[in-house]
C-alpha cells in the first residue's frame, strides 16, 4: 500500500540523446532499448553504490502511490518472546505467483553485459523487480491487549499513519492469532483510510539461530481512497523489533 514508486518513466522521459542522423525504424527500436536498459541500469547501480556507503538499505511505505523511503530499524534481541506489546517492523509483498527475480534475463539485458561486466546488469534488472514487489513498509507499535484487545498504531512515515484496533487469542504453545482494523485519521494524508489485517505468530524452531519472533498474514484494502481500488489483498510479515 504506499507513496511514490521509483520515478524511473519520469526520469527517463526528461533524458535524450543526440544524434547526428537517423538510423531504419528496426534499428531505432533497438537501439532505444538499449538505451533504456543502459539507463536504468546505471541509475541503480549508481544509487546502490551511494546506499551501500552511506549503509542505508531502501524501504518502502504503504502511502498514498504505495511506496515512500523510510528509515531502518533494528533486529530484535536474541530473548524469543512473541508478546504483541512493543514495535514490530512490517512489510508487504504483491502476490505474484510466477517466477520473476529468478527468471532468466532476456537477450537485451545479457548485450549489457561488455558494459557493466558479466552478470552485473541481470542483477540491477533483478533487483529491481524485486523491489518492485514490496508493497508496503513501516512499523506496527502494540500497546499492552486489554484482555483480547487490542490497540495500536501503524507508522508508515511521512505523516501516513493508521490507528489499529483489533482482537487477539493465544494457544498453549503461546502462538498468536491477530485480527486487526487500521484506520485513517481525519485531516492527516490517511484520511478514510481503512486496512484490515489477519496473522499469526510464527512457530520457533528447536535447533534454530538467533531466531526473530514474526508475525505473518493478509492485509485487504478495505475502503477505497484516490485511484486506490478496495479488495486488493497482499501478504505480509511483521518482525519484532
Amino acid at each position: 500500500m504506499g507513496k511514490s514508486n521509483l520515478k524511473v518513466g519520469e526520469a527517463m522521459k526528461a533524458s535524450t540523446v543526440a544524434i547526428r542522423h537517423r538510423p531504419a525504424k528496426s534499428q531505432r527500436a533497438a537501439s532505444s532499448a538499449t538505451d533504456f536498459l543502459k539507463w536504468i541500469v546505471a541509475c541503480y547501480l549508481c544509487a546502490g553504490m551511494i546506499l551501500a556507503a552511506c549503509g542505508i538499505a531502501p524501504g518502502f511505505a504503504q502511502t498514498r502511490t504505495e511506496r515512500k523511503l523510510v528509515g531502518t530499524t533494528g533486529a530484535a534481541g536474541a530473548t524469543w518472546n512473541t508478546s504483541l506489546p512493543g514495535k514490530w517492523t512490517y512489510r508487504s509483498y504483491l502476490n505474484r505467483a510466477d517466477i520473476m527475480v529468478g527468471a532468466d534475463p532476456g537477450p537485451a539485458v545479457n548485450a549489457l553485459d561488455p558494459i557493466y561486466g558479466q552478470g552485473n546488469a541481470a542483477t540491477a534488472s533483478q533487483a529491481l523487480t524485486a523491489l518492485n514487489l514490496v508493497f508496503g513498509e513501516g512499523v506496527m507499535t502494540f500497546d499492552q491487549p486489554s484482555g483480547n484487545n487490542v490497540t495500536g498504531t501503524f507508522d508508515m512515515g511521512g505523516g501516513f499513519v493508521l490507528d489499529l484496533k483489533g482482537t487477539m487469542q493465544t494457544n498453549a504453545a503461546g502462538d498468536i492469532a491477530v485480527e486487526l482494523y487500521g484506520t485513517g485519521r481525519p485531516n492527516t494524508p490517511t484520511d478514510n483510510w481503512e486496512y484490515d489485517y489477519k496473522a499469526t505468530t510464527t512457530p520457533k524452531w528447536p535447533n534454530g539461530v538467533d531466531q526473530i519472533p514474526t508475525l505473518v498474514g493478509t492485509v485487504i484494502r478495505a475502503k477505497p481512497h484516490g485511484t486506490a481500488k478496495a479488495g486488493v489483498v497482499a501478504s505480509f510479515i511483521a518482525i519484532k523489533q
